[in-house]
């Protein structure tokens, strides 16, 4: 890896950058905060943070912009997932900062289901790299910046966004802890949780088998951070009260 320093401004935006992701607490204005921050040490055309379950549904918890970039533009993710296992970004073979470069260059690039499927070609756009944050189980939790053909990104952009993504990862944490989803499914369950009903009343009730009540429950521990069944019940009691 080139070596790389960084002048004494760069690294004040740095901690200013750092700073406003320390202030985020909830929702998605708090969000577009973090992103307006990466924004700002990185340029770039798009930036969004993408927060999806995959497993036992594919359900799309999160789709932010920041405020000064262009509207995210991908394919549909049914098809798209199917190629998750290769994706060079969400796929988190590659380590947690990422470029699509440092896997598919020139004309491998442009051959690939990637550059020409993922509305990449048909929009502008040649270059991206991505922050893959945290995650629970069968979930991806990415943040994806994007530029055109022009402007490929740099070993300093890579040394900055390294240097905030432990604070990235902890505003939106934070964000997600705030505004919990959960699938019909998990919801379901959870609420007969709430009622009192074991695992296997549960299944009963639904018409599942015990091990699929169990799996739904981590899935559901997992991406609330909950402990216990009942701590799960007090995270998500504002979503369980609402109407379904």
């Amino acid at each position: 890896m080139t070596s790389v320093r960084l002048p004494e401004a760069e690294l004040r935006r740095v901690l200013d950058a750092t700073g406003r992701c320390s202030e985020v607490d909830g929702g998605t204005t708090a969000v577009t905060d973090v992103l307006d921050a990466i924004q700002g040490l990185v340029p770039c055309d798009v930036i969004f943070w993408n927060w999806f379950t995959l497993e036992p549904a594919l359900v799309e918890h999160a789709l932010v912009a920041a405020s000064a970039s262009r509207a995210p533009v991908r394919a549909p993710l049914g098809p798209w997932l199917d190629h998750l296992p290769e994706h060079p970004i969400m796929s988190g073979r590659y380590g947690p900062v990422t470029a699509v470069s440092d896997v598919l260059r020139g004309r491998d690039l442009e051959a690939s289901w990637l550059y020409q499927e993922e509305a990449l070609a048909p929009v502008g756009i040649r270059h991206e790299i991505g922050l893959e944050l945290r995650h629970g189980a069968d979930e991806m939790n990415v943040v994806v910046l994007s530029r055109g053909a022009d402007r490929a990104f740099s070993e300093r952009d890579r040394l900055l966004l390294r240097l905030i993504r432990p604070h990235v990862e902890a505003a939106l944490g934070r964000a997600q802890a705030r505004a919990p989803h959960l699938t019909p499914r998990e919801r379901q369950v959870l609420t007969l949780v709430r009622d009192g009903l074991t695992n296997a009343q549960v299944a009963r009730r639904l018409g599942i088998g015990e091990a699929t009540v169990a799996k739904h429950l981590e899935h559901v521990y997992s991406r609330l951070g909950a402990r216990s069944r009942t701590h799960a019940v007090t995270l998500a009691a504002d979503v369980l009260a609402r109407p379904s």
